[in-house]
């Protein structure tokens, strides 16, 4: 049987069948949520997969379910064909889109979200949308050899905006640092981990745990409800509702951009693009050392700033 070893144990036994009836939605296939996947995939969870990037050669370091043959192509799809060959019983849904306010109620149909996304506006995007309908979901960030995870479930835990200001921004990130790929890995388990005990109705974690696997240093810090939070105890859900949406979005790491725009026609950019670049395209987008552009409009963008990046769109995009 294909799940004996999780039956075994007595923290699990029947739960499993029990398991096999949930849907986790992953946002983000990078290196945490990639491993998450494949882990909840082989323990039987139906999954909902959503993320916006495509495969590049300084992934493979760390984001283990991808190889060189995938480089260029969207994450999710590429993740959706692997984790169907690993277990062909459990649901799949593939979303290759930025997640914002419009297109969110995707996740209405899970059970648990795990975050494993880049920037912290999607962050307070999911936490108002947790709350609002009251479903859980778990923030996990990595950075060098450090590693940070915190259940949110509402009712039962401090919220995210609880914790987290909007205005904090790290000054280091992880094209200045580096991220080393065990703690990636580690970070995945933990967070999987906490899934399994959420779905199953068990004790899970109610603070926020850091590891540096490095040092080999583990803290689990004691958090305490915010009574002026503006999302859990003011029911402002500003993310939400939209009113925080700029359409322009710096990304993980200090030269990434993303600008969603009008809806492209690929082949027609492309054929105009491959006159004065080496831009690639396949059926999902267009990609080049500067840039990658998807029909839907969004394109992701390689700068120091943010002006640097709207010229870089116009010159390419719109020009």
């Amino acid at each position: 049987m294909r799940y004996q070893k999780h039956e075994l144990l007595s923290f699990i036994g029947k739960k499993q069948k029990f398991l096999e009836e949930k849907t986790v939605a992953i946002i983000g296939l990078g290196a945490t949520g990639s491993t998450s996947a494949n882990l909840l995939a082989r323990a039987g969870i139906n999954l909902i997969l959503i993320d916006r990037d495509v495969i590049e050669l300084d992934n493979l370091q760390r984001q283990t379910i991808f190889d060189e043959l995938d480089i260029g192509h969207p994450k999710v799809i590429i993740a959706k064909e692997k984790l169907s060959k690993i277990n062909s019983k459990i649901k799949i849904e593939a979303y290759l889109l930025d997640l914002n306010y419009s297109n969110i109620d995707i996740l209405l149909k899970a059970n648990l979200i795990l975050d494993c996304t880049d920037n912290m506006e999607t962050r307070f995007l999911i936490n108002d949308f947790s709350i609002f309908n009251e479903i859980p979901w778990i923030y996990a960030a990595v950075l060098g050899s450090n590693a940070m995870s915190m259940n949110i479930v509402p009712n039962k835990t401090p919220c995210f905006r609880c914790i987290f200001k909007e205005q904090e921004s790290l000054t280091e990130n992880c094209d200045s640092v580096g991220v080393l790929n065990t703690i990636t890995n580690l970070i995945s388990s933990i967070q999987s981990t906490e899934a399994i005990k959420i779905l199953t109705n068990q004790d899970f974690n109610k603070e926020i745990f850091i590891f540096n696997i490095w040092n080999l240093q583990m803290q689990k810090l004691v958090v305490k409800k915010n009574l002026d939070c503006k999302t859990c105890f003011k029911n402002n859900f500003e993310y939400l509702e939209g009113k925080k949406y700029t359409g322009i979005l710096k990304l993980c790491g200090q030269n990434s951009f993303q600008i969603i725009g009008k809806p492209l026609n690929l082949k027609n950019l492309h054929k105009r693009l491959s006159k004065s670049t080496d831009a690639k395209i396949n059926k999902y987008c267009i990609y080049s050392d500067k840039f990658t552009a998807f029909s839907d409009g969004r394109v992701l963008i390689k700068a120091n700033s943010v002006n640097k990046a709207k010229s870089i769109y116009s010159k390419f995009i719109t020009n």
